[in-house]
């Protein structure tokens, strides 16, 4: 179904009983849907759907409906990305590709439309049924030849993959996460109370503060991902009092409390680059989600809200958090962080998950199937090269919920391709 981004009604001052009410489409590409479904199914439901039927009848006694008018905004030209390489076909796709998975915004039909006039022989085939879900799926299945995923691919995803042929799929990041809009993949902000002493705070030290003593973990090895002692975590080494942060006098030997999201994307993107894909987190670790996926009545309790709530009254707590939610709350701090391995502290700022400088953003991938030491598939390089092209990078960033990449990490995107 299409995106609204708003729905809202508006009483004119001085009228009565006349209203305003807005509808506001995420692009042309939703808007478009919406006619669909008020020109095909609307009807159909009217005619099958007793209850919808009577719904609608309903409707026209509480309310008469007086003109519409249809809006069409011009869209913005897409940014200039001079530093990009602009797209130049090397081999003529003729036929068909397939791809299967997320939608990505609409970034994704928007991409098979643009590169289809450099190739009109190819036919360009796009389900989304499967979403980031089953978009591996369709690549070892044989049912696509290119997975766009909205979520890190978890390794339960990647394994019936290198089951079927022996080797894993290839990912490629083909734009950066949000600083903070909702979907939009957005940078972690690891959050604590205002008072709190605490400015920065290291990958390494939310690695050992937020994970477990564990005998190993998850590495690709050869191809396949296979289980390494080198990245155990001692019990030694596990942060769980402030002074271990570096906090002195009386809040030295508090115990931590930490919390975090624990939506399905969001954690496995923790696992992975946090966690070295464990899944031991510090024993006090409190989980919540958006008030949207809690079960109504449960929301004060486990809503994401409610932590930030908590926070705010809390000293002794550390989060990871959506900066959309932090934001809110006046007594609470986004702390900054170095990157692993050391270097400056790095704030959260668009500048710096645009720029990739920021250690805790997330990106967004495709996955292909290309067997080791053997060339990919012509047409979806091809059109891999696309999406990393300038055009390509254009249209992600046109959609309004990722950042291009960096010419330098583009790069060694495209090298996954050769």
């Amino acid at each position: 179904m299409s995106a609204i981004l708003r729905y809202t009604m508006y009483l004119e001052r001085g009228t009565a009983g006349k209203t305003w009410l807005l509808m506001e489409y995420r692009d042309p590409v939703a808007f478009e849907k919406s006619e669909d479904f008020k020109g095909v199914l609307r009807p159909r439901l009217l005619a099958e759907n007793a209850t919808y039927a009577a719904f609608d009848r309903t409707k026209d006694m509480l309310r008469k409906n007086g003109p519409e008018t249809m809006a069409r905004y011009r869209e913005q030209p897409p940014p200039l990305l001079p530093k990009l390489p602009s797209y130049t076909p090397q081999h003529r796709v003729v036929g068909g590709l397939r791809i299967v998975g997320s939608e990505l915004k609409n970034a994704v039909p928007q991409l098979a439309a643009a590169v289809a006039p450099f190739h009109p022989e190819a036919k360009m085939a796009t389900s989304h049924i499967p979403s980031s879900e089953g978009g591996i799926a369709g690549l070892y299945m044989g049912a696509s030849d290119v997975a766009p995923m909205g979520d890190d691919a978890k390794i339960t995803d990647m394994m019936p993959f290198y089951n079927t042929y022996g080797y894993m799929p290839i990912e490629i990041s083909v734009a950066t996460g949000g600083y903070e809009k909702r979907g939009s993949l957005f940078a972690w902000a690891i959050v604590v109370n205002k008072n709190n002493p605490l400015n920065e705070i290291s990958v390494d030290q939310l690695e050992r503060l937020f994970g477990s003593e564990r005998t190993g973990g998850w590495e690709l090895y050869n191809g396949d991902y296979k289980y390494s002692s080198r990245l155990a975590l001692d019990r030694s080494n596990l942060i769980r009092t402030w002074g271990q942060l570096g906090i002195r006098g009386a809040m030295a030997n508090k115990e931590i409390e930490t919390f975090g999201h624990v939506a399905p994307g969001f954690s496995i993107a923790i696992q992975r680059q946090l966690l070295s894909w464990s899944q031991k987190m510090n024993p006090n670790f409190r989980e919540y989600v958006e008030a949207k996926q809690a079960v109504p009545g449960t929301e004060n309790d486990i809503g994401s809200t409610a932590a930030l709530a908590d926070l705010s009254k809390n000293p002794n707590a550390i989060g990871i958090a959506a900066l959309m939610h932090a934001k809110n709350y006046p007594d609470v701090k986004v702390l900054k962080v170095i990157p692993r391995g050391g270097g400056a502290a790095v704030a959260l700022t668009p500048e710096s998950v645009a720029g990739r400088t920021y250690p805790l953003i997330r990106d967004a991938y495709f996955y292909v199937n290309k067997a080791p030491g053997q060339a990919l598939d012509p047409k979806v390089r091809e059109f891999m090269r696309f999406v990393l092209s300038r055009e390509g990078q254009e249209i992600m960033a046109r959609v309004g919920y990722y950042y291009p990449l960096t010419p330098e990490y583009l790069a060694e995107q495209l090298k996954k391709l050769d």
